[in-house]
């Protein structure tokens, strides 16, 4: 089904789906990039190199220089080692630094929009009117679209086999305090260390997904 012309082509058994309450929303930075301008993963580490005032010559500033400028070179996008950026950050400057740096660079403008956000949370509704989705953004602009929404954050991420603990905004890789001054239990999924140990050695961010693929439709 198409709602609108020339709009993607939707299968029924999706929109079933979602109305029987089977579909989860699983979110990336495009959302904030669509109407709130917020920054991509390579804008974020150039940001922060900025902010903390990371040395020309430092390890990570070449990195990011150099895969710009390979970018730049060869037309192909997407090829900053951005979570090495952040890796080699944590090691010139205190790991609590960089999430703060982190933090500030994604304070929205004052005029930012939400409206991708706020399509986004009347998608995820349950029958109920209950929003539930997850998200891999630290921002807080689905939150700010409905205040007092259920939010959470790694370590003290909701049972998905739980309805009643399961709904709102879950932040996979963590998400910002309300100020954007740091990070909510100073965790952010932000380095190759950190992915490697969500997803490989520990393992916690693995399980959680595998654990709302048992239940949901991941959209």
């Amino acid at each position: 089904m198409r709602f609108i012309p020339d709009g993607p082509s939707i299968p029924d058994e999706l929109l079933i789906a979602r109305d029987a309450g089977e579909v989860l929303f699983f979110c990336g930075a495009g959302v904030s990039q669509a109407s709130a301008n917020l920054p991509n993963f390579t804008v974020l580490a150039e940001k922060v190199l900025h902010l903390l005032g990371s040395a020309l010559d430092s390890p990570a500033r070449r990195l990011f220089n150099a895969g710009r400028e390979f970018e730049s070179a060869t037309g192909l996008n997407g090829l900053v080692a951005t979570d090495r950026i952040f890796g080699m950050l944590e090691r010139e400057f205190e790991p609590t630094e960089v999430r703060e740096a982190v933090a500030i660079a994604l304070k929205p403008d004052k005029d930012h929009g939400l409206k991708a956000h706020r399509t986004l949370l009347d998608l995820s509704r349950t029958r109920t009117g209950i929003p539930r989705l997850v998200t891999t953004n630290f921002d807080l602009l689905f939150e700010e679209c409905e205040p007092g929404i259920n939010s959470s954050n790694p370590p003290h991420l909701p049972d998905p086999r739980r309805d009643i603990d399961f709904r709102g905004i879950i932040h996979l890789h963590g998400r910002v305090d309300l100020d954007y001054r740091r990070a909510c239990d100073d965790e952010f999924v932000l380095s190759s260390a950190d992915f490697g140990r969500a997803y490989l050695s520990e393992g916690w961010a693995t399980r959680y997904i595998q654990a709302l693929l048992r239940r949901y439709r991941l959209v």
